[in-house]
């Protein structure tokens, strides 16, 4: 049984510098716009994936 705490966010590039876009969301996601709500989109769903599938094993 492998220990995952670690942090599986989503990188993007926010002027030129990469922003982490947590599964829980932020301001800052939301600022970015269309560009920063896909993003977080995805960091959920996989994030709510990850989660199901953990729940099956256990």
């Amino acid at each position: 049984m492998s220990n995952k705490k670690e942090s599986k966010e989503k990188v993007i590039m926010l002027n030129g510098k990469p922003f982490e876009v947590p599964p829980g969301g932020s301001l800052g996601v939301l600022a970015l716009g269309n560009i920063g709500v896909r993003a977080w989109k995805k960091a959920k769903r996989e994030w709510e994936k990850e989660n199901k599938d953990e729940g099956k094993k256990a």
